[in-house]
């Protein structure tokens, strides 16, 4: 009975124990395997592997995003639905734990057909298997702060746990990805090897995370679902919802670049071999893990708003930086990827503690409890843009004149630092203009909570 007992508790409780926030963070080490290292070395594995022209292999992973345009509102208005023993988030951390686990390893497997399209398909399709698979778990999950606590600072400190553990697993597999790979025999062989560790370790990851969250704070069930078009017009009533995910997706965006074309620009911009991921990405994102503590503090001192305003000055300012930096001075460049980790800190902590605050507002308005409606829309649209980075990345390759042998042309650097450097710095300087009219501080949000009832 500990799980009715939690539901009584649903969204009253101050500080949550550290063991339920500990088991809920590890969730999202399996999700960011899947993200980084689809995002980071799928374009790579077409292009280098496969043998896919780069902006044929670039389009092949932006379609299956435009699914999840579709999917993710549905499971996540599917999941403000479900009873079960469980809750109603919960259940698919471990039903979809498996599935989820499998189709990231069949991704990886080569396929032998004898024209590149065929090939792009064929990746594409367990591509959007994969998304499918990611999504009946991530909304889910996503779903699960606004029910947890209503406080707004304790919830960004449930999901500093979530984004420290979420850093975890982006170095994990985009630091050990081409080592798992050479370890594997290099080339489809050592991809497929690579799939197949980090595929258990997803589906550990999610049976860790439901494990642990089995008395975490829940709500019951909604007694029904807004269709599609009724999620959209409700998620455009909100307006702090509307300019919060429009910038984030600008900024989504730029990150989706910045991995997709992170092993070319070690690769094709800094002389280095694409093993030297292993040392550049883990610095960082142990920076990135180190500072989230720190930008915890900042965000309670100054306020979430103003705080992540500073974090995307210093990303953006970094990354246009890296534009200028030569193979010949890698002091400068590895001192740069510090004060990007800094900055991408403050990206991987902020957005996700403001989205269920937007949910207060529409409870406010609606009288309705909707995580998942809002969720799924949130999830839909960063998947988009994470998935627009590599076809933007394919793109700019193949205008640079990219051979899949051989030495490179001159033009291919010049492209690799315009679209890794200056296309995300300018992403997210626009996503301010969005962001700068979203004003949910947390004296708006005690005052909603207060029209809520739910004010001490």
């Amino acid at each position: 009975m500990a799980h009715e007992n939690a539901q009584s508790d649903a969204g009253k409780t101050k500080r949550l124990p550290f063991g339920i926030k500990l088991g809920y963070g590890i969730g999202d080490i399996g999700s960011n395997f899947f993200i980084v290292t689809t995002g980071m070395f799928l374009l790579y594995f077409l292009t280098d592997v496969v043998g896919v022209e780069p902006a044929l292999a670039g389009i092949a992973l932006f379609f299956p995003k435009l699914w999840d345009v579709i999917s993710d509102p549905i499971m996540g208005a599917i999941s403000d639905m479900t009873r079960s023993r469980w809750g109603r988030r919960r259940p698919y951390l471990l039903f979809g734990s498996i599935p989820f686990g499998l189709t990231f390893a069949l991704i990886f497997i080569a396929p032998h057909w004898s024209t590149g399209l065929a090939n792009a398909v064929h990746v594409s399709l367990l591509f959007a298997l994969g998304c499918t698979a990611f999504t009946v778990i991530n909304v889910p999950y996503s779903s699960m702060v606004a029910e947890m606590s209503d406080d707004y600072n304790e919830r960004m400190s449930i999901t500093s746990f979530r984004m420290m553990s979420a850093s975890v697993g982006a170095l994990l597999a985009g630091g050990l990805a081409m080592p798992m790979v050479k370890l594997g025999g290099d080339g489809e062989p050592g991809f497929r090897f690579m799939g197949i560790v980090f595929g258990m370790i997803i589906i550990l990851s999610c049976l860790v995370c439901f494990w642990g969250t089995r008395r975490a704070p829940a709500l019951p069930a909604q007694e029904r679902v807004p269709s599609l078009k009724d999620q959209i017009t409700i998620a455009f009533r909100n307006y702090p919802f509307i300019m919060l995910m429009t910038s984030y997706f600008c900024q989504a965006l730029a990150i989706g670049v910045m991995m997709a074309g992170f092993v070319y620009y070690v690769k094709h911009a800094m002389g280095l071999s694409e093993t030297a991921m292993g040392i550049v990405f883990p610095l960082f994102l142990v920076t990135a893990i180190v500072f989230i503590p720190l930008w915890l503090k900042v965000g309670v001192r100054l306020g979430k708003i103003k705080s992540y305003r500073i974090g995307l000055v210093i990303f953006s300012l970094m990354q246009l930086s890296l534009l200028f930096t030569g193979s010949s001075n890698m002091a400068l460049f590895y001192a740069q990827i510090f004060v990007l980790g800094i900055g991408f800190s403050s990206f991987q902590l902020f957005p996700f503690s403001m989205l269920p605050d937007t949910i207060e507002y529409d409870e406010m308005q609606s009288g309705m409890r909707r995580e998942g409606v809002f969720c799924g829309m949130w999830s839909s649209g960063q998947k988009i843009a994470y998935s627009v980075g590599p076809t933007i990345v394919g793109v700019a390759l193949s205008l640079s004149g990219f051979v899949r042998e051989g030495v490179q042309p001159e033009s291919v650097e010049t492209g690799v630092r315009i679209v890794f450097c200056l296309f995300p710095a300018v992403a997210i300087a626009l996503s301010f203009i969005p962001f700068s009219k979203y004003e949910l501080t947390e004296e708006r949000f005690e005052e909603i909570k207060g029209k809520l009832g739910k004010g001490e």
